[in-house]
């Protein structure tokens, strides 16, 4: 039966260091599982910053690709006036077959005339209706010279106007490439954020298991538990059993020695220690009860 109680008080000690061992790794699962949790935590707060960052460059691309295209628009506009500039110097030209500058030489001929010459009344006339004439070709080159400031300004403007189509260009581009790398950073952080359900959800399974094998456990200590008070109450029992048993052998050998001692004292002869000590003590059990 030492056996069988030794090998039980083993077992139970086995299996509450396996179960400590459970706790131990259910604290450290635990942990992890805390730390995973603050992980995915800072994860969304990131994704939604880097969200919010890619929602409003993309809102401010389309406010940039608005001005873009109104600007080139206006230069459309600006172009097709310029053309048009072109097209009227092109008929105002037509008017005229002399150049400005013979045109320019007829007029101080017909001024010098006019004021070295003796005219008759007819010759007054003709020369005045010339100079009209001459006159009103010269007023076409004006209107082609305003024709031609006018689309040189028009031109500066279209200059203008595609330089900062040029430059809304350029930031459109920055613009894109910044949404572009908050949305990698957002599919970046979405796979991470992948990897740790799955441990998470590895370590729930874990810790569940764990549970589960604690329980049994304590179910099967619970049974050694049990079993261990049963077999130490039938111990007891026997060793109760057996000191009874030698009580009764040591109290029959006594009484055996004491009533030879009285017969011994009866016939005058000596006594052993053993008998002496024997008399005695049932004479001092003899008077207890008394």
């Amino acid at each position: 039966m030492r056996n069988e109680i030794q090998d039980i008080v083993k077992q139970i000690k086995n299996l509450e260091n396996v179960i400590s061992t459970s706790y131990s790794k259910m604290d450290e699962l635990r942990n992890r599982k805390k730390e995973l949790i603050e992980k995915l935590k800072s994860i969304r707060e990131k994704i939604e910053e880097f969200k919010k960052n890619r929602d409003e460059t993309n809102k401010n691309i389309v406010e940039k690709k608005k001005i873009r295209e109104e600007l080139n628009s206006k230069r459309k506009e600006v172009s097709q006036k310029i053309k048009e500039l072109i097209l009227n110097k092109k008929e105002l030209l037509k008017l005229v077959k002399e150049s400005e500058s013979k045109l320019l030489n007829q007029l101080k001929e017909l001024d010098w005339k006019q004021q070295t010459m003796s005219l008759s009344l007819e010759e007054e006339k003709r020369l005045l209706q010339k100079r009209n004439e001459i006159e009103r070709k010269l007023l076409i080159y004006k209107q082609i010279r305003e024709l031609e400031q006018k689309s040189l300004s028009l031109k500066e403007l279209m200059e203008d106007l595609r330089n900062k189509a040029n430059s809304i260009h350029n930031e459109i581009v920055m613009l894109a490439e910044n949404s572009r790398k908050n949305h990698e950073n957002i599919l970046k952080l979405i796979e991470e954020r992948k990897l740790i359900k799955h441990e998470l959800n590895k370590i729930n399974e874990e810790i569940e298991s764990l549970k589960n094998t604690i329980n049994n456990h304590k179910k099967e200590l619970r049974e050694l538990n049990s079993n261990y008070k049963k077999i130490m109450e039938k111990f007891m029992e026997r060793k109760l059993e057996e000191l009874a048993e030698e009580t009764k052998k040591i109290f029959k050998t006594r009484m055996e020695l004491a009533k030879r001692a009285e017969e011994k004292i009866k016939n005058g002869e000596r006594l052993t220690f053993e008998e002496f000590m024997a008399m005695l003590s049932l004479k001092k059990e003899s008077s207890s009860m008394e």
